[in-house]
């Protein structure tokens, strides 16, 4: 199994995001193991997401008549959720039948209730006001109605959540990048598979949302046997430090003769690009005081880090990763550089020695917690 090093401590980052007025350069350095053979870069990571699930949102009224629901697998999952986060629809007070087949009263067609109460009482997460149940196995797959007995307000939102978590049919999202920037294409490829064949999407729409909850629109064009979104990134970052934007999409599939919905999200990193890294980076100095120069060339004042992986040679001539260092210094408009000091305690046991190279560099934003290279 390959070894993979990834840097990605909260603890780290907290100590590292300073208050941007800190004036002391702050530098931390990770000893690899000899063993790992591979060093990724946080950087590198391309974001997808499959989905099994679906949501729809009805009122109180439509749940009293009777809410259609379509499953492809036995065994799903339900989930509803009260918009005021009171209201919740109890599972023991609702009924559910099969098109053209048995009713099922008072929760009798469910092998798991969990009401309002326990949901709460286990801190699952979700907010208050949800219920759930699994629609039980031997009520099999297809189309079903769920009615509830229960007085509610007939104009109360709510939104049902269907998870088929033994479905064959996943919608895909793909992001192109992990990250992009002011000025950048997004682009996002949706794909709806059933046992690894691609099938028809009928509809598809989405909406990018930003962490504080403005959302933008968005249009899929059609691509091979799916569909893509290209949207230039011209909105304000509008951001809250360590949080990700989403695409939520939609689609409505023909799957083997059925209409089969699916949502889905897949999130990336949008920010403003503050400053980057330069290519000369230098290495100077002995084995006691090793430090590497990075130039770096500000468009707005922050606290940047470069995060980096020293490499040093072994006796036969190969290059071996010696240890992870992050330095975080305060940068002013223009072209400056961070100063990164390696441990000499770690470059000593590591047996490694000249010429070193800085690989898998990384300058980084504290102020937006943002990735800039």
């Amino acid at each position: 199994m390959k070894n993979i090093v990834l840097i990605t401590s909260t603890t780290l980052a907290l100590v590292l995001s300073s208050a941007v007025n800190a004036k002391d350069t702050t530098s931390y350095s990770f000893a690899i193991e000899s063993s790992n053979k591979f060093v990724v870069s946080h950087s590198e990571y391309v974001p997808s997401t499959q989905s099994r699930e679906y949501s729809i949102d009805v009122n109180g009224q439509s749940l009293q008549r009777g809410v259609s629901l379509t499953t492809t697998a036995p065994g799903a999952l339900v989930r509803i959720s009260a918009a005021d986060g009171r209201s919740a629809v109890e599972p023991q007070m609702m009924n559910i039948s099969q098109k053209g087949g048995k009713s099922f009263a008072k929760g009798s067609g469910f092998d798991m209730l969990v009401d309002s109460n326990s949901m709460q009482a286990q801190g699952i997460g979700f907010q208050r006001g949800t219920t759930g149940f699994k629609i039980a196995d031997e009520l099999g797959k297809g189309e079903f109605t769920l009615q509830t007995n229960q007085k509610i307000n007939p104009n109360g939102n709510y939104r049902i959540n269907v998870f088929e978590k033994n479905s064959d049919t996943a919608l895909y999202l793909k992001s192109q990048r992990g990250g992009y920037f002011k000025g950048d294409t997004l682009s996002v490829d949706a794909h709806v598979f059933d046992q690894g064949q691609a099938q028809t999407i009928r509809n598809i729409k989405g909406q990018l949302v930003s962490p504080t909850g403005q959302s933008y629109p968005v249009i899929f064009k059609k691509s091979g046997d799916g569909y893509q979104v290209k949207m230039p990134m011209k909105m304000s970052a509008d951001n809250v430090p360590g949080a990700l934007w989403e695409l939520h999409t939609e689609v409505k599939a023909h799957v083997n003769g059925k209409l089969v919905q699916r949502n889905g999200r897949v999130p990336f990193s949008y920010d403003e690009m503050t400053a980057s890294v330069g290519s000369k980076v230098q290495i100077v100095g002995g084995d006691k005081n090793l430090k590497a120069m990075v130039p770096v060339s500000v468009k707005q004042d922050s606290r940047f880090e470069v995060r980096g992986v020293l490499y040093g040679t072994d006796k036969a001539g190969n290059m071996k990763p010696i240890m992870t260092t992050h330095t975080a210094q305060n940068l002013g408009r223009g072209a400056g550089q961070i100063m990164m000091e390696f441990d000499a305690k770690i470059l000593a046991n590591s047996g490694l020695s000249a010429p070193y190279e800085l690989r898998n560099v990384e300058l980084r934003d504290q102020s937006q917690m943002a990735i800039l290279k």
